[in-house]
């Protein structure tokens, strides 16, 4: 009884640890700052791209999301020139 006991906290432990690691949605980079000029927008795509390669990097999201992000970041930034 106690082993099953035991079993079930490790069954439970190993389910919350691991459900977001499996259940991760892509994060949506947001312009949270008021930007008024042009510039300013581009500057703000710019630094979107850079944070994604340090997190591409450092191993945080996998090679299909950031390749997907990363064309999605592009466009918006070519549409801000």
């Amino acid at each position: 009884m106690i082993l099953f006991f035991i079993f079930l906290i490790v069954i439970l432990s190993v389910g919350v640890i691991s459900y977001p690691l499996f259940f991760n949605n892509l994060q949506i980079y947001r312009n949270n700052s008021a930007i008024k000029s042009k510039s300013g927008y581009a500057n703000f795509w710019l630094s979107a791209l850079s944070d994604l390669n340090e997190d591409y990097k450092l191993g945080r999201i996998s090679k299909s999301d950031y390749l997907k992000q990363k064309t999605s970041l592009q466009r918006n930034y070519l549409n801000s020139i």
